[in-house]
């Protein structure tokens, strides 16, 4: 088997999970209005406030106060967590699918680092919170707007499968963390005119046809044109770019089929797991 996108399809959170991931993924857009609508409402009520002898502090009087600090929390929580900490500290994401297995499980909550990338690069086997190329969105069932993939390659960095089995520059690279079971299929990408192309090669030495590669095929039967990019020589990743791929390569919509991630794209870098319960801890390596 090899990439069954049905293994996409996660499984259903709890309600706790649910609200977690609403709150993460609840656009700044949205916070600004609420809290400029509880702003308003603690204007209008404070004349109300000052201006209650103490005597009469007492029914209705306790009701608009209750209302002045629950609108003065929300203002508070809106500025420090959503304006602040989220955007240049640290953000919760979810695991929606099998890709990352068994580092991180479907359903997973992680914690992310977003200062870990502001001062310096990834490197490869590092985890990390990214933006995926438009291609990806286009061709994954989830349409998630973040991705979490391990980073493999980073620029000037030839990376190869063979017999299921990535290279670095020509070396063997050790992934305990790589879920076992594993295609056999090998992957390369190349250079054609100028144009980096990721290539997954079967082993009667067809080439996947199914998702970016349409990009580079005017004829997805072309079987010349699929031996030819199929034997094209590894090619170095670019200047700025980084290839992305899931532990459990089986299932994972990854840079082996929609291509290279742009340094620019990359978010943060997980932590922990804070969600479900019973799998609470530091990220694995």
């Amino acid at each position: 088997m090899f990439f069954d996108p049905s293994l996409f399809l996660a499984q259903q959170p709890s309600k706790v999970m649910e609200t977690v991931d609403w709150l993460a993924r609840t656009p700044l857009s949205h916070i600004l209005l609420l809290v400029a609508v509880c702003t308003v409402i603690r204007m209008a009520v404070f004349p109300k406030l000052m201006g209650t002898p103490q005597h009469q502090r007492y029914g209705g009087f306790r009701v608009v106060k209750f209302l002045n600090e629950f609108c003065d929390a929300i203002v508070y929580a809106g500025v420090i967590v959503f304006l602040l900490i989220r955007p240049f500290a640290v953000q919760t994401f979810n695991i929606p699918s099998q890709s990352m297995e068994t580092t991180l499980m479907t359903g997973d909550f992680i914690v992310a680092n977003k200062f870990t990338y502001r001062g310096s690069d990834p490197v490869a086997g590092d985890i990390v919170v990214f933006r995926p190329p438009v291609r990806a969105l286009r061709q994954s069932p989830t349409k998630l707007q973040d991705y979490v993939k391990r980073c493999v390659g980073t620029p000037g960095q030839v990376i190869e499968i063979r017999s299921g089995n990535l290279y670095r520059n020509g070396k063997l690279v050790d992934e305990p963390y790589v879920k076992l079971g594993q295609s056999r299929v090998d992957f390369k990408l190349v250079n054609d005119k100028g144009r980096i192309i990721p290539c997954v090669i079967f082993p009667d030495g067809g080439i996947n046809t199914q998702m970016s590669v349409n990009e580079y095929l005017e004829d997805p039967n072309d079987l010349a044109r699929q031996a030819y990019l199929a034997k094209l020589p590894a090619t170095p990743i670019p200047a700025g770019l980084y290839l992305m791929m899931g532990d459990n390569r089986n299932a994972s919509d990854d840079g082996r089929f929609w291509g290279l991630v742009p340094r620019r794209s990359i978010i943060a870098k997980p932590i922990f797991v804070f969600m479900p319960f019973s799998r609470i801890g530091t990220m694995p390596r």
